[in-house]
């Protein structure tokens, strides 16, 4: 997958109807470089919808490619822009602006402007990408700063240079203003962006639904609290909540970031994926927190959150959910992400992870507090089904229709804890079966694996390693995240004159603890 480069922080967001003292700004036809700048009155007046996508969909090709384009004198497509009573909005245009002034600024998304922006946390996946775009714009036309500092001197003896600064400052950006009201403004935005790069469907079903607390919890997840505050204008007390229950959700869901091919079992359950496959992740999670199959209908039938209460209520049932896949909290399973969420080839995969997720969501919502027990119960004997016949729930899963293969996971799982708990062997047919498939392993049609060394082969081959030398929990035997999800257990209780001591001590799942060992319900 492209890397993209997070340039949201370079132009602020605002609710079109948001209005303060009037804007004074005249209407031009032109915006020159030195109006994008920080410094610049004129930027202070700039703004994009709140509802507009976030500016990270251009990879650092097309951040060095835009950049020089423009000081090269090539044509830069116009900007679209909307003049409400408080700010000017881009309506189109904000990728071109944000790389022109990430190039001004020297803020690829890891700058001082972005450091502001996204509450002094950047992603090390962001600035690393960052770095890279820095090199490839420098390599390829310079530092902003550097021509900004060129003395006349300078560019007398360098005519080549000389052509470049005068582009620089004195070119200037065409612009297209869009007449009317606020109405008129927000359709113009959505017609326009059907056009070149189309809105992804997640992302124009969050824009058109971006007042609900699906699309509002959605966005405050996938950047931990930080970033646009989709939510400020709830109460404050709200707000910070809303930020500490998406801190802890990217924490749990999102953390850390990997590279292929895999060299760590520390995988995040939710998968690395791009804030729009993110989005698109926790709607559906949130979908079956809800008990319901279509996230679509049910974003539809939501109203909108005028005060954050349903927001934080979501946030909050999430997380319940959440705490039981993984975390310390003492109802946590602590699933391991390699079992139960990738691929044998070390490919995260969505159906494995939301199947999981229903299941788990179903017994939470129920209050099924037996269930789990069963699963601890288990719990050595479903993870060597999941990781000795993944190949075979993979290929399953590639001959069911994908509508509904988060349901066939949720039945596969359910099945085995029940066959298991009554002592039944399983088997392949038995597996293929809960998969809503006929017939034998021989049947299904096959996916032809690439020839040589790939990065999956790679990945592959370290989780087969790795996972056979895991530690597991001394309770339930299934295999310890230990990074994400340990319990500090006595060998020998407490009340029993069992010491605080290293040889009494050992590393258990926190249900295993708490909710097995411990007696409690978990």
């Amino acid at each position: 997958m492209t890397k993209r480069v997070v340039l949201d922080a370079m132009i602020k967001r605002a609710d079109f109807a948001q209005q303060s003292e009037s804007a004074t700004l005249e209407l031009s036809s032109t915006l020159k470089l030195s109006e994008i700048s920080s410094a610049s009155p004129v930027s202070k007046f700039l703004r994009k919808p709140d509802f507009q996508r976030e500016t990270n969909h251009w990879s650092p090709l097309q951040v060095a490619g835009l950049i020089k384009s423009f000081v090269s004198g090539e044509l830069i497509p116009a900007l679209i822009l909307w003049k409400s009573e408080s700010f000017v909005f881009v309506i189109d245009g904000a990728h071109r602006l944000s790389a022109l002034k990430a190039w001004m600024e020297n803020d690829y998304g890891a700058g001082g402007i972005s450091y502001s922006y996204f509450g002094q946390s950047i992603p090390i996946e962001q600035q690393e990408i960052a770095k890279a775009t820095q090199r490839l714009v420098e390599r390829e036309v310079g530092r902003y700063s550097d021509f900004l500092s060129l003395t006349e001197e300078q560019l007398a003896s360098n005519p080549e240079k000389a052509a470049l600064h005068a582009t620089i400052f004195s070119r200037s950006l065409h612009v297209q203003w869009v007449p009317g009201n606020q109405e008129v403004a927000e359709s113009s935005f959505f017609k326009i962006n059907s056009q070149g790069t189309v809105l992804d469907s997640t992302e124009e079903l969050l824009l058109k639904n971006r007042r609900k607390s699906y699309a509002i919890g959605a966005r405050s997840i996938v950047r931990a609290g930080t970033g646009h505050k989709y939510w400020s204008k709830f109460e404050p007390t709200i707000q910070a909540d809303i930020e500490e229950n998406a801190l802890e959700q990217n924490d749990l869901y999102f953390q850390p970031s990997v590279t292929e091919p895999i060299k760590t079992l520390d995988l995040p359950i939710g998968g690395t994926s791009s804030p729009v496959d993110a989005l698109k992740t926790l709607i559906d999670i949130f979908s079956l927190v809800d008990g319901a199959s279509d996230s679509k209908k049910r974003l539809a039938e939501l109203s909108d959150d005028t005060d954050g209460s349903e927001t934080l209520n979501l946030l909050k049932r999430s997380k319940r959910v959440a705490d039981r896949i993984s975390g310390n909290s003492h109802g946590s399973l602590g699933l391991h992400p390699a079992v139960y969420f990738y691929t044998e080839r070390g490919k995260h995969s969505r159906f494995l992870f939301l199947g999981v997720v229903k299941v788990i969501a179903e017994k939470v919502r129920n209050n099924n507090k037996e269930w789990f027990k069963d699963f601890t119960y288990v719990r050595q004997e479903l993870e060597a089904v999941l990781i000795n016949r993944k190949s075979l729930i993979n290929q399953g899963l590639a001959n069911v229709n994908s509508g509904q293969r988060i349901d066939r996971i949720s039945d596969l799982l359910n099945f085995l804890v029940k066959q298991l708990k009554e002592g039944i062997k399983v088997d392949d047919v038995g597996i293929l079966a809960a998969l809503g498939l006929q017939g034998a392993a021989g049947d299904l049609k096959i996916i032809d694996a690439p020839e040589g060394f790939s990065a999956e082969t790679k990945s592959a081959a370290f989780l087969h390693t790795a996972i056979a030398t895991a530690p597991r929990c001394p309770v339930c035997k299934g295999l310890l995240h230990i990074i994400k999800s340990a319990s500090y257990d006595h060998k020998k209780p407490v009340s029993a004159g069992g010491a605080g001591t290293v040889d009494n001590a050992q590393i258990t799942h926190p249900f295993c603890n708490t909710g097995i060992k411990g007696g409690e319900e978990g």
